[in-house]
């Protein structure tokens, strides 16, 4: 039996219970926490407790030095990625980092070769790309029930505050607003879905008292198949629901997740009708995420989102925030392609 990948978490706030929980669920023999980080001690101390880590830092440069860890799941504020996933990936460890990859296109690019340079697996925390109904949306694309992609709709909508001093407040801490944050996990997936993006244009709403950065927009994107698609994201909810709504139209077919997941397809006699509800067994999307990162390692595979595809994710999330700054329609290529130039 393979031994379990030994992990050390930096960054102990709010996310990282998600991540020790599917760590917990998954069980000891196929992950383990070695050691806890973050620089509130009483964090690390937690965290450590609930994953059962042996040990609990606040220096990350110390879970760096320790041989008896393999890789690390960064749960860092997003300013902070960069330093710590190029480190480590110099110190040999395998890198799981929350999303975005990093703040800046010219960061994320570091850390995708420094991982390529240590040989290296770098993997973001996309996880809705393991969620039960993205993963079927997917499979129905794939497998040609929907036909080709014309038209996508997936919104965001979510109540979202920051105490004073929180650096999410912050618009560079953040590398952004609320659609670089939490808006790249469904730009992600429509890149996912429907190909590469060839032009944004996003129009945004601000709250300055709550965030610098947006804290509503809607992004709008044609693909370079000729589909097109709206994401919209709001942290300004009245109610505190969580709610994520999904409609994907093709040329045979659609699917929505309007009080359950639905799907009609004109090539499935039994779809054909009008739309059917499909029962998905449920899935901890984390712990799945979790299980695919430590798979990729032990079998040296690239992951579904390795540092490569979420920097084209990111390109996305970047361009919508040109131009809301520009009032212009922006190519997300040419973003990336400016910044790997620089970068030299």
């Amino acid at each position: 039996m393979s031994q379990p990948l030994r992990i050390g978490l930096i960054g102990c706030g709010g996310i990282s219970r998600a991540h020790a929980h599917a760590m917990q669920t998954l069980g000891q023999q196929m992950v383990r926490v070695i050691a806890t980080c973050d620089v509130d001690e009483a964090l690390a101390q937690e965290r450590a407790r609930e994953s059962g880590a042996e040990s609990a830092f606040t220096d990350w440069r110390e879970v760096l030095k320790r041989e008896d860890i393999d890789a690390v799941d960064l749960c860092l504020p997003h300013d902070l990625h960069a330093e710590v996933a190029i480190a480590a990936a110099q110190a040999g460890k395998h890198i799981l980092v929350e999303k975005p990859l990093a703040t800046t296109l010219e960061d994320g690019w570091a850390m995708v070769h420094a991982a390529r340079e240590a040989g290296v697996v770098l993997m973001t925390a996309f996880v809705e790309r393991f969620e039960a109904e993205n993963w079927r949306t997917k499979q129905l694309i794939d497998e040609g029930w929907l036909g080709a992609p014309v038209l996508a709709q997936l919104d965001h909508l979510q109540h979202v505050t920051f105490p004073p001093g929180h650096w999410a407040r912050e618009r560079k801490r953040l590398g952004g607003g609320a659609i670089a944050s939490a808006g790249c996990h469904r730009l992600d997936l429509l890149r996912w879905f429907i190909g590469e993006v060839e032009w944004v244009s996003a129009e945004t709403y601000y709250q300055p008292e709550r965030m610098e950065g947006e804290a509503a927009g809607v992004v709008n994107l044609q693909f370079a198949s000729g589909a097109i698609a709206t994401m919209s994201i709001s942290w300004l909810s009245p109610y505190r629901a969580f709610y994520r709504k999904l409609w994907l139209e093709g040329t045979e077919g659609a699917v929505h997740n309007w009080n359950g997941f639905h799907v009609f397809s004109r090539k499935k006699p039994e779809w054909a009708e009008g739309f059917v509800k499909l029962e998905l067994e449920p899935v901890d999307p984390f712990a799945a995420e979790i299980r695919h990162f430590v798979q990729c390692v032990r079998e040296g595979k690239e992951p579904l989102t390795n540092g490569e595809d979420s920097l084209r994710s990111q390109a996305v999330a970047i361009a919508a925030n040109v131009s809301e700054e520009t009032g212009c329609r922006v190519r997300p290529a040419e973003l990336l392609a400016q910044a790997l130039e620089k970068a030299g």
